[in-house]
């Protein structure tokens, strides 16, 4: 992004299906999922190999090393796996942002209101209560960096209007006090419809 130059893969080739249909990233471009609803692949951009995700499962989340991935089926339970192997690693109940290390999973309430933390190792929600949402904004995704801290995006207006653009707003969380500080904050133009930020999505 920041020079423009354009990489190949080496020796990749898809099917026009397969092309055609949706590519999430992972940090810094590692890894490329593709798929098409029926079949997920994990890519390895740096030398073209890749990896058939288990059937019923779709990638959704990778720790910031990208070495990890989190998984979910149809209900939104969640695999741990490993990245370049997509070995089992764990299990949790529900899908989110995959903490550096593997051990934390940080997840949206049913009711979009707070963010929740399940400890993998555990088995169980950890410390605290739930951590409120600032309630103007509709969340949208989460992702930790590679220091451990959690981020927060949320967007406004909920809806797509094609008269007024969508912001989108980068909030860094406190996970002791539950406060969220204003990181960044960017418009996508209203011209622009089903914009591709770069990494998975919730």
């Amino acid at each position: 992004m920041s020079t423009g130059n354009v990489r190949v893969v080496p020796g990749v080739q898809w099917s026009r299906e397969l092309r055609s249909t949706r590519i999430d990233l992972a940090p810094a471009g590692r890894y490329v999922v593709l798929g098409n609803g029926r079949d997920d692949r994990v890519l390895n951009a740096r030398n073209g190999r890749s990896s058939v995700v288990p059937p019923g499962l779709r990638p959704w989340s990778f720790s910031s090393d990208a070495k990890l991935m989190l998984a979910v089926d149809d209900e939104f339970r969640a695999g741990i796996y490993s990245t370049s192997t997509l070995a089992e690693k764990g299990r949790v109940p529900v899908g989110g942002a995959l903490s550096p290390d593997g051990t934390t999973v940080a997840h949206f309430t049913a009711d979009e209101s707070a963010i929740g933390l399940w400890n993998v190792a555990m088995g169980k929600a950890g410390g605290g209560l739930p951590i409120a949402l600032p309630s103007e904004r509709i969340p949208t995704r989460l992702r930790w960096d590679g220091a451990g801290h959690l981020d927060l995006q949320m967007v406004a207006p909920p809806r797509i209007n094609k008269k007024i653009d969508t912001v989108y707003t980068w909030y860094r969380v406190d996970q002791v006090s539950g406060l969220v500080q204003l990181v960044d904050t960017f418009a996508v133009p209203s011209s622009v419809h089903n914009p591709i930020v770069a990494g998975l999505s919730p």
